[in-house]
Parts: C-alpha cells; structure tokens; sequence
C-alpha cells in the first residue's frame, strides 16, 4: 500500500526495480542503434563535463566510434541515442510502454520521449535543471544522481531553463538527494529537480530513460516562458509563477505565439 502511494507522489524522487531485457542492449544491439539513430540526425556523442558545473550550455561534440561501448571504455564521452522507443524496433516501444505503465506517477501524461544513453566509466554530468519528469533505468554500470528540489533555483533559473541555460552555477546544497542505481533499478525524478551525475564504476554505463511531459508540467513551462518573455520585454510588472491568477492568459499567450513562429508545436494547446 506505501508503495502505490509513494508510486502515484509526481513531487517525490524514488528509487524503483525494473525488469527490462538487457539483450537489448548488448554491444552489437547498440551499434545497430546508433548507426540508425546517427542516419536519422538522433544520435548525440560528446565529451564528458569538466566537472560539476559546466562553462557554458553547449556540449562539446565529437564523432561516434564502433563499438560504442569499446568507445566509452577508451574516451570520456557519452552517446545519447534519441527516440529509440519511437522509431526502433517493437521490443523497445513495449520497454517504454511497460515503464509508463509500471512506474510512472499517477499524473496526466501529455508527452513521451525515450533516449538509451552511454557513458564512459566516471563520467561527469555537470549541474543542471530539466522542466520534464524522468524514469531513468540503469542497464550496467551504476550512475548516481544528485537531485535537488525546485526551491533550490531561483525565479530567474526557472525562468531560463529553456531558453538556453539548462546548466546552473555550481553551489553545495543541503537538500540535495542521492538516487544511485544499478542494473535492475531505476529512479524517478520530478519536473524541476536539478541534478547532477556522477558514474562511480569502471565499466561502461548504459541506462534507457524516459522524459515525460504532465499537462501540469507543460502548462508550468509556459508560464515561466511567458514571465521570461514579460522580463526581456521589460513589462512593469513582477510576473507571478505558476499558480497565479493569469495563468490561463499566459498559457493562451504561449500558445498564440506559437502558432505564429511555429515554434513549440508540440505543447500548443495541452
């Protein structure tokens, strides 16, 4: 019963036990991956971080090696093979859709993504935030993330996260969780939890996770883009953050200029 309950908290990381088949994911299975993912510009290879904070928001990207895990074991990289679970094989929609079945909060999910990542052995992932909720599930290796609550940024972090400055500057935090997972676990992490990684083993780490956008999330990301927007503009106004009284204007704001640039589609309307 305390599982189900602490199952359905959308506002509460979690470790978890998954059963996925890691003969999906052998060395042969994620070359086809990322040789496919690569034609169809889904697939991302570049350098671990520095360290906990990165200087600025573009990663350093380099080209892929075969194998890959041959790669991780000789390079401090990391692959990011996007939207397996979309265009790849059926055995992958079904991991993605047993994972959503199994252990995603009791929230109204709007949006979908998969990603199976590689990362070299003690790779770093510097600091940063993420508005979309995740189920991470480690394969081999072990990853730790270090995840803080959303109080832990300011307005303006909220405000910035996509536009352009997913990464935050490095400061210690005594609210800070560590959620670290082996093959057969995974964790949950919420909407606006910034986290950092660290990969504290000497083999290749390869995990399959799942970022999923709640109606409560997208309509949060509006309200903060359009606050970002009122900012920039210099309107004489102290924006409110989600749960204002002008959030449904915000959310119609976001939604009409979209439809105008024709950016952020996928949102228009949820």
């Amino acid at each position: 019963m305390g599982a189900t309950r602490e199952r359905a908290d959308a506002t509460a990381p979690r470790l978890f036990e998954h059963d996925l088949d890691p003969a999906l994911f052998t060395s042969d299975r994620l070359d086809e991956l990322a040789r496919e993912a690569h034609k169809r510009d889904r697939l991302g290879v570049q350098w671990a971080d520095p360290g906990r904070q990165r200087f600025g928001n573009d990663p350093v990207y380099t080209r892929p090696r075969y194998p890959i895990l041959d790669d991780a074991r000789e390079r401090p990289v990391q692959y990011r093979i996007y939207n397996v679970a979309e265009w790849g094989p059926q055995e992958y929609r079904d991991a993605k859709q047993r994972i959503i079945d199994e252990q995603a909060p009791d929230v109204d999910i709007a949006i979908v993504d998969s990603v199976v990542r590689v990362f070299a052995p003690h790779a770093v992932v510097a600091l940063h935030g993420d508005p979309d909720l995740k189920l991470v599930c480690d394969v081999s290796g072990k990853t730790v993330w270090y995840v803080r609550p959303p109080a832990a940024m300011t307005t303006a972090e909220h405000e910035n996260l996509l536009r352009g400055e997913f990464f935050l500057r490095w400061h210690e935090s005594d609210e800070e969780i560590a959620l670290p997972i082996e093959p057969g676990t995974g964790c949950f992490v919420p909407s606006r939890w910034a986290h950092w990684l660290d990969h504290p083993t000497d083999e290749p780490i390869v995990s399959f996770e799942l970022g999923f956008w709640s109606r409560e999330a997208v309509r949060a990301r509006k309200v903060y883009d359009v606050n970002w927007l009122l900012r920039r503009l210099r309107a004489p106004v102290d924006p409110a953050g989600p749960g204002g009284p002008n959030d449904l204007l915000k959310h119609a704001l976001f939604d009409g200029i979209s439809f105008v640039t024709g950016k952020g589609s996928r949102y228009r309307g949820l």
